[in-house]
């Protein structure tokens, strides 16, 4: 077998490694980010209505039973899970796309956190229905940073 051969079978191993271990994380953000929105978030919210079309509304109550929503701080509650869900959606998509390169995949990574970052500037000016927020802001820019940092010291 030849060196070359070698390297390449090592290369993929580690680059489906990387790919697992990506999609892990993005899961592991995207269900902490859901867990804080069932147990802490206002029932009014639609998933509330599809829960109770499921027949699981005495589970989700027993849940939200254990998790306090009064004590948890306002950001965590409301911004923090909108960080997480666009820090998992990144590195999804970088997973998928497996570390390309091409401006395509750039656009599949980066086009979702302009349009989060965009809508919130566009619910200040009254553009798009909702209610602009600077932690959410923040919480979108984290998620960046915090994905470029990451790529960056892979």
């Amino acid at each position: 077998m030849k060196f070359s051969t070698i390297y390449q079978l090592y290369h993929r191993e580690y680059s489906n490694t990387q790919r697992v271990f990506k999609i892990i994380l993005s899961f592991i953000t995207l269900i902490i980010g859901g867990l804080i929105y069932v147990g802490c978030r206002e029932k009014s919210l639609l998933m509330f209505d599809w829960f109770q079309q499921l027949g699981i509304n005495n589970e989700i109550d027993t849940f939200r039973g254990f998790v306090n929503s009064d004590g948890i701080y306002g950001w965590v509650k409301n911004s923090l899970p909108d960080g997480l869900w666009l820090f998992a959606y990144m590195f999804l998509v970088d997973a998928i796309w497996n570390g390309s390169k091409y401006i395509s995949s750039y656009i599949f990574i980066y086009s979702l956190p302009f349009f989060a970052v965009l809508s919130e500037f566009l619910q200040y000016f009254g553009w798009v229905p909702g209610v602009f927020d600077w932690i959410d802001v923040v919480s979108y820019l984290f998620a960046i940073v915090l994905y470029i940092f990451i790529k960056i010291i892979k």
